[in-house]
């Protein structure tokens, strides 16, 4: 699924109507991936049953994330470190698949369609359409916010109208509107998860796909990018974003600077960076799984 990067939409409802995603039909989706094997029954009938409280599934996805973290947070040492890393991963790529299969609420607020004028002269609106709603995230790509429940739907927005969909349709919803970003339950920061570009396509198809600071390929482009620069010592990948708020980019990006003790040229370390983010920019693997990142050199 490829998303695009286009700029903010910031926070009003946009006038598209009703996206052909969140409507059933046709031989696939908006994303060309087949309805065959999928089930999406018109949302009355398939969540007939639904009471609105976050589903225990969605819920213990985010809660694994959230304790991984803080784990990973409390080590003590290097050892320790890695270890909780790995378990951070595997529970940021279990999310992943399990939150695809969970049933969203997308919000849609409700803007005025054609007037009319009545016998009396009175302008009325004699029609009125749903539009989706998306959000400015804080690098400023558009986000589209879905909801687990609908108590932290009115908590975000009371007037917001909540429409039932499976997890998949959201991710469709999100590429047929040009956005990068998924961002469950904004607003309330315990159950806040944010869906990446990078990771879209695995959530739609409800796949595993770990994020770039632990995947072994986009740590090998990294380092293959440093090769022969000997400005370099070592080059590797943290995370950035440990809860999965979106709140910072995805990978930081540390380099151990060769030599530091003895001061570091900053027009000579400018030169290496630019240097690198070229290659980095040139990588099909880093462009394709990494969604966006931050270079940290380190020179102690």
């Amino acid at each position: 699924m490829a998303i695009k990067k286009l700029p903010s939409t910031g926070d009003a409802p946009r006038s598209t109507g009703v996206p052909e995603s969140l409507v059933p039909g046709g031989a696939g989706d908006s994303a060309g991936f087949p309805w065959a094997g999928r089930t999406f029954d018109h949302h009355e009938t398939a969540f007939a049953d639904d009471d609105g409280t976050t589903p225990a599934e969605t819920a213990a996805a985010i809660d694994a994330v959230r304790e991984a973290a803080r784990r990973t947070n409390g080590v003590a040492t290097a050892g320790d470190y890695w270890d909780a890393l790995a378990v951070l991963a595997d529970a940021h790529a279990d999310a992943i698949a399990a939150l695809g299969g969970q049933r969203f609420l997308v919000p849609m607020l409700a803007e005025a369609g054609d007037l009319g004028v009545t016998p009396e002269g009175r302008t009325v609106e004699k029609t009125q359409e749903l539009s989706i709603v998306t959000v400015a995230a804080p690098d400023g790509r558009t986000v589209l916010p879905i909801f687990s429940s609908t108590e932290t739907l009115s908590a975000w927005n009371p007037q917001a109208r909540p429409i039932p969909v499976p997890g998949v349709q959201a991710a469709v919803a999100a590429a047929q509107e040009g956005t990068d970003l998924l961002m469950i339950d904004p607003g309330t920061p315990e159950r806040e998860f944010g869906v990446r570009r990078t990771a879209l396509e695995a959530f739609a198809l409800r796949e595993r796909v770990l994020p770039a600071w632990a995947d072994p390929d986009v740590a090998r482009a990294f380092a293959e990018s440093a090769a022969g620069e000997p400005m370099v010592e070592a080059i590797w990948l943290a995370p950035g974003d440990l809860e999965g708020r979106l709140l910072e980019a995805e990978v930081d990006v540390r380099i151990r600077l060769a030599h530091a003790e003895d001061g570091v040229d900053r027009a000579a370390l400018a030169e290496l960076l630019q240097r690198l983010q070229q290659r980095w920019t040139a990588s099909v693997v880093i462009a394709e799984r990494v969604d966006s990142l931050r270079v940290r050199p380190i020179s102690g």
